[in-house]
C-alpha cells in the first residue's frame, strides 16, 4: 500500500511523494519514477534561458525611438511640403502622427515591461540515465515549500536506499 508522504503544487506543476514513488504532472504528462531508479533531486533556477529572453526583450523594446524617428522625419517633409501641395502635406503630417503614436505606443510597453521575460526554476530529478527537468515558476509558490519537498524527497530516498541495499 503506498503512502502520500509529500506534495508541492505549483502553477503547472504537482509534485507527488508516496514512499515508493514519484509522481509528476505537467500539463502536458503525467511522468511516474521509482524512488530506486532517482539518485536524487533538486531545484535549479534556469539563468542561462533568463538571460537569453531577457536579451530578446530589451533588443524588440527599443524599437519605439525609431519610430519617432520616422515620425519626426515625416512631419518635417510634411510641413517643408506644405507650399507644393496642400493635401500631401496633411497626409504626410497625419502618417507622422500615427508613426509617432505607434512609438509611443512600443515605449509603454516597455516601461509597463508586458511581456517581460520571468525567471524559471525547475525540478531536477538525477538519475542514472541523465537529469530530467520541469519548469515551474518560482514567484507562484513559497520557496520554503519547495525546500521543505525537496528535502522529505532526499531523506524518504535516503531511507529507502538504506532498506534495499
Amino acid at each position: 500500500m503506498e503512502n502520500t508522504i509529500s506534495q508541492l503544487s505549483a502553477e503547472n506543476l504537482e509534485i507527488k511523494l508516496t514512499n515508493e514513488k514519484i509522481l509528476i504532472t505537467t500539463p502536458t504528462s503525467n511522468q511516474t519514477f521509482a524512488l530506486r531508479s532517482v539518485n536524487g533531486i533538486g531545484v535549479v533556477d534556469l539563468v542561462d534561458d533568463y538571460n537569453k529572453a531577457l536579451t530578446v526583450w530589451r533588443d524588440k523594446a527599443g524599437v519605439g525611438p525609431i519610430f519617432y524617428v520616422f515620425a519626426g522625419i515625416l512631419a518635417i517633409g510634411g510641413i517643408w511640403a506644405f507650399s507644393l501641395s496642400p493635401i500631401l502635406s496633411i497626409f504626410t503630417v497625419l502618417i507622422s502622427v500615427l508613426f509617432a503614436r505607434i512609438g509611443y505606443i512600443q515605449t509603454w510597453a516597455r516601461k509597463r515591461k508586458i511581456n517581460e521575460p520571468k525567471l524559471m526554476s525547475a525540478v531536477r530529478i538525477m538519475m542514472n540515465s541523465g537529469n530530467i527537468d520541469f519548469q515551474f515558476d518560482k514567484t507562484g509558490i513559497i520557496s520554503g515549500d519547495v525546500a521543505e519537498f525537496v528535502a522529505k524527497v532526499e531523506s524518504t530516498l535516503t531511507g529507502y536506499n538504506k532498506n534495499n541495499y
